[in-house]
C-alpha cells in the first residue's frame, strides 16, 4: 500500500515548479545467443509536461561477450537546451560501451555503463570527445509479482576538449517495477548537475524508463 501511495503521488510531484519530467523507452530485440539490436527515446520537460526541455533518438547495436561483459554501438541524435538555456544545439554522436556486470550477491548486482562519445554539434560546426562512467547498484527485493526492488547510480561525464569534468547524474533512489514478462519499469529521481558558461547549473527530475526485451 505505501508503495501504491507513493506511485499515485508522482502526477502531482511532475507538475512542481522547476521538477523536469524525464521520460525514455528503451527496445531491445535479441537476434541471437550474441547479437541484439534496439533502440532508446528520451523525452524531458519541464515542471513535469512543460516546455519541451530536450529530446533524444538513439539506435544501437549490442554484442554479449561472455555473460560479465556486454559491447554495444549507438548512434544518437540530441537536441535540447544547453545548461545555461541560452540556446538550443543539436547533436550527433558515435557511441561505444564496455560494460560489465558483478553479481555480488543472490539480491544484489554492481554493474557499470563506461561510454566514449565522438560528438558534432549543429551539423559540424563543432566537435568534442567525452566520456561517461555511470556505475549502478540493482538491489532485488522480489522474484515475483508488480514490485522487484530498487537500485541507484551515479554518472559522471568527461570532457576531453575542455579537460575537465562538466556534468554529473545521480539517481540516489529508484523503484524496479515489472508488469510483464517482456516489460521493465524504473521509477526514479534524478538530481543533475551541469557546468555553465560561469557556474554549476543543478536540475531535479522525476523519470520513468520503460524497457521492452524480446
Amino acid at each position: 500500500m505505501r508503495l501504491l501511495s507513493c506511485l499515485a503521488l508522482l502526477p502531482a510531484a511532475l507538475f512542481a515548479e522547476g521538477m523536469q519530467g524525464w521520460y525514455q523507452a528503451n527496445l531491445w530485440v535479441r537476434l541471437d545467443e550474441k547479437w541484439s539490436v534496439g533502440n532508446f527515446v528520451d523525452v524531458r520537460s519541464d515542471d513535469g509536461i512543460g516546455r519541451l526541455h530536450a529530446w533524444m533518438l538513439s539506435p544501437r547495436v549490442r554484442y554479449d561477450l561472455n555473460p560479465n561483459w556486454q559491447l554495444q554501438a549507438n548512434v544518437s541524435y540530441f537536441e535540447g537546451f544547453n545548461p545555461d538555456e541560452t540556446s538550443r544545439p543539436n547533436w550527433v554522436r558515435f557511441e561505444f560501451e564496455a560494460n560489465p556486470t558483478y553479481r555480488l550477491s543472490e539480491s544484489l548486482v554492481l554493474s557499470f555503463r563506461n561510454r566514449f562519445e565522438w560528438r558534432w554539434r549543429d551539423e559540424g560546426a563543432d566537435y568534442n570527445t567525452r566520456a561517461r562512467i555511470r556505475p549502478q547498484v540493482d538491489w532485488t527485493l522480489r522474484r515475483e509479482g508488480l514490485f522487484r526492488g530498487l537500485y541507484a547510480n551515479n554518472e559522471t561525464m568527461y570532457e576531453f576538449t575542455a579537460d575537465r569534468i562538466t556534468e554529473n547524474r545521480l539517481i540516489p533512489l529508484g523503484l524496479v517495477l515489472r508488469p510483464s514478462e517482456h516489460l521493465d519499469l524504473r521509477l526514479y529521481y534524478l538530481w543533475r548537475s551541469a557546468r555553465g558558461a560561469r557556474e554549476w547549473q543543478n536540475f531535479h527530475a522525476l523519470g520513468v524508463l520503460a524497457s521492452l526485451n524480446y
